[in-house]
């Protein structure tokens, strides 16, 4: 498999899906960036994406999760998809007990790029699956990465710059 994401001239993740984008919830951006899947494998049924920030560990403590997203079709993802996609979609770390976030929508959908102080990048990894998960929305990372076990035909990564 391979991904693509588009970026501008600076190489870093276009302002209206990252820190600096008008479209917000609860401070947060939310509107999903769209990414390119191509050469995904014939005998996938169902797509799986992650979108973590391993540059906060040192701000945190934990790698941030900005996404969760399971049972996607095998096709390329659009532009907000994340606020039309049915199928379930995982807490991000805004759900975490550390953060004094109570907005729903947010912490269980695409909450973009937010970087503090320095500009950070962005893991996403798309998972090519034999079948869907068996997850409901709300899911946390655990069940995602349990879920994965043995059901995984290919795993793809992209690191996206986002500035702060």
């Amino acid at each position: 498999m391979k991904l693509k994401v588009l970026t501008d001239k600076g190489g870093y993740l276009p302002d209206k899906y990252a820190k600096y984008s008008t479209i917000r919830k609860a401070g947060q951006p939310v509107i999903s960036f769209p990414i390119e899947i191509t050469e995904i494998p014939q005998s996938a049924k169902y797509l799986a994406l992650s979108l973590i920030d391993y540059d906060a560990v040192p701000r945190t403590g934990f790698p941030f999760i900005h996404w969760l997203a399971a049972n996607l079709p095998t096709k390329s993802i659009e532009e907000d998809f994340s606020s039309i996609f049915p199928g379930p979609q995982g807490m991000n770390s805004w759900a975490s007990r550390f953060y004094n976030l109570d907005d729903p929508y947010v912490v269980s959908h695409y909450a973009g790029p937010n970087p503090p102080d320095n500009p950070h990048r962005y893991t996403l990894t798309v998972y090519a699956l034999r079948h869907a998960m068996n997850v409901a929305d709300g899911f946390y990372y655990n069940d995602f990465r349990d879920q994965l076990v043995e059901n995984v035909l290919e795993r793809v990564e992209l690191v996206i710059n986002a500035r702060a």
